[in-house]
């Protein structure tokens, strides 16, 4: 049986945690853009070397060795629409890039919950306050944490807080606006560096969500890994 202190207030992360964000929806709106600017170009390699772009940019954001020498924060929308000036001019394409940027920030907020979240999210809430911590912008953040079911009872994004996890003081932000202790805190999430490692560092007690496993359910060294929030709840039921 898994053990830990009960939690004052469960963290999540949201897309690919509660929210889904499956690659299926990104290949489907490179097609919309090939096809709406005419360009002479297989969407699927339009992706590739796109998203190429996007890893670096995720890559360079944050540096975990030396803070202060960190780039200036850029939005994802700021960052994708860089990514398409890129990507658009090394392939002779035509297009407005912030337009197109903009499109990737609204196909973002279409994104729906997985089927257990709104309902498991309202049981975890008998037990201890919920919130989030996302690298998002606020322009897709909101729309799809409407479609939940739920009402958080704090919401920080990147966008807000001027950094990206697991940059130690998005998290450090969380706790100090909310007046909360870290140890007191449970974060999920579904990447380890992002999420196990920034939650981590500050001293929350960090979950790893893999939706790709089936019913899993494993304690870590460094953290617990379960496959829903189905488990999450089992397991602070018994605590």
């Amino acid at each position: 049986m898994i053990k830990k202190n009960p939690p004052s207030i469960i963290i999540f992360d949201c897309f690919e945690t509660i929210v889904e964000n499956d690659t299926s929806s990104w290949i489907g709106l490179f097609n919309e853009l090939v096809k709406d600017n005419n360009w002479n170009i297989d969407p699927n390699r339009l992706w590739k070397v796109w998203k190429t772009e996007e890893i670096l940019f995720r890559e360079k954001r944050t540096n975990l060795k030396d803070l202060d020498l960190n780039p200036k924060f850029k939005s994802y929308e700021e960052a994708w629409s860089d990514c398409f000036e890129k990507v658009l001019d090394n392939l002779n394409l035509k297009g407005n890039y912030n337009d197109l940027a903009r499109k990737c920030v609204l196909n973002m907020g279409k994104n729906q919950p997985y089927e257990e979240t709104s309902e498991y999210l309202n049981k975890l809430s008998d037990y201890c306050k919920l919130g989030v911590i996302s690298n998002a912008d606020n322009d897709f953040l909101n729309p799809v944490l409407a479609r939940i079911d739920f009402k958080f009872d704090y919401i920080l994004s990147s966008e807000s807080a001027k950094s990206y996890k697991p940059n130690p003081s998005i998290f450090l932000k969380f706790l100090k606006e909310n007046n909360l202790d870290p140890l007191d805190c449970w974060y999920v999430g579904d990447k380890e560096f992002d999420d196990v490692l920034g939650s981590s560092s500050v001293g929350m007690h960090p979950f790893l969500i893999d939706r790709s496993v089936y019913n899993e359910m494993i304690e870590e060294k460094k953290f617990i890994s379960i496959s829903n929030l189905i488990q999450l709840y089992e397991i602070i039921k018994k605590q």
